[in-house]
């Protein structure tokens, strides 16, 4: 097979002795071509950038915790088809969540996986055969349900946004400050009953039965500075 029909491949891996023994496999592979190697995520951007890449062996963890995660979003951006493999010392849920948002083409190993397993990975994601375990589907299915549950109430959290007056917008920021109805009904100079009864009008527009449902929807969606001035 010629070097022009050959995977081109590169690694990033902060570990220098692993570096080298996948390198050197890589470099035996027969539909393989090691194109370059990195010990940091700045040092794979720069590679990716300088030459056609196919597949990026990629450590998540590296100067950062992150950095393999950051640098794949980088090379993303200049290079659309190069496909990554993600190395990770542990299945991290959040690392792995991250990973496969940057790029349509992600796969990832555990770094004690053997060198055979690493060599078909590569293979698989650049041919398009990326195979994810039950246990990674299961996850992905659902952190994607929470966060298509989250822009769900985000859509009707801010449609009723859009009914509520200044009053009550300074109402539920006095809630998510922690002050009870009498403590916000003596600041304002009003009677408790007045104040009950605007609690009661934010219960019926948001469909809740309790003033804490609306803060914690609030804390949810991170929308706190609609409502808190921040110091």
């Amino acid at each position: 097979m010629g070097e022009e029909q050959k995977i081109r491949v590169a690694i990033a891996e902060d570990i220098d002795y692993l570096r080298q023994d996948i390198a050197g496999v890589i470099s035996e592979a027969p539909g393989l071509l090691l194109v370059g190697q990195a010990s940091s995520g700045r040092q794979i951007v720069e590679l990716a950038g300088e030459q056609q890449v196919d597949v990026v062996l990629m450590d998540i963890e590296m100067e950062r915790y992150d950095s393999g995660i950051q640098a794949a979003s980088e090379i993303a951006q200049i290079s659309p088809d190069t496909v990554f493999v993600f190395l990770t010392v542990h299945e991290d849920d959040e690392l792995i969540y991250r990973a496969f948002s940057v790029a349509p083409n992600i796969d990832y190993i555990v770094k004690s996986a053997g060198y055979e397993e690493i060599i078909s990975k590569i293979e698989d994601a650049y041919y398009g055969r990326i195979k994810l375990s039950p246990e990674i589907r299961l996850k992905l299915t659902g952190e994607f349900g929470r966060l298509k549950k989250k822009e769900s109430s985000l859509f009707y959290f801010l449609n009723v946004l859009m009914t509520i007056t200044p009053s009550e917008r300074e109402l539920i920021g006095l809630l998510l400050e922690d002050q009870t109805l009498r403590q916000i009904a003596r600041a304002r100079g009003v009677e408790l009953s007045t104040i009950k009864s605007q609690v009661n009008t934010l219960l019926k527009k948001f469909h809740v039965g309790r003033s804490r449902d609306i803060v914690e929807l609030v804390r949810i969606l991170e929308l706190k500075s609609l409502f808190v001035k921040e110091e």
